[in-house]
């Protein structure tokens, strides 16, 4: 759940503050990633809506496959340059994230989650 409000958190602030989605934008095409504008807004659903799934547990493998894509390239086009420390814009709450959505790909959302409650698809929990 803790890391469904942070997905879902930074997915807002995309979406809903004025001028955040094409700052977004901006710095996609700054350094490189294909289609900006098209990317930033794949992103930022994918972050709300995604974190809002993690928060449900409904499709949270199929979620966490999406994350780890987005964080992957986070992790590869951004912060890996910059080293491990986060205070100096590197990588480690990337790779934080990384390890957290693999946990939640090998095990699915719990036996307390929505998911698990409605459907019996494991995919789908």
């Amino acid at each position: 759940m803790v890391l469904g409000v942070i997905f879902a958190y930074h997915g807002y602030l995309k979406l809903f503050v004025a001028g955040a989605l094409p700052g977004t934008a901006a710095f996609f095409a700054q350094i490189g990633i294909p289609l900006a504008n098209v990317s930033a807004v794949i992103v930022a659903f994918a972050e709300f809506f995604g974190g809002l799934l993690l928060i449900l547990g409904v499709a949270t493998k199929w979620t966490a496959l999406m994350l780890i894509f987005e964080m992957l390239v986070a992790f590869f086009m951004v912060h890996f340059k910059n080293g491990l420390l986060v205070s100096k814009g590197g990588y480690e709450f990337v790779l934080l994230i990384l390890a957290a959505l693999v946990v939640i790909l090998a095990n699915g959302a719990g036996a307390f989650s929505i998911g698990e409650k409605f459907f019996k698809n494991k995919w789908l929990h």
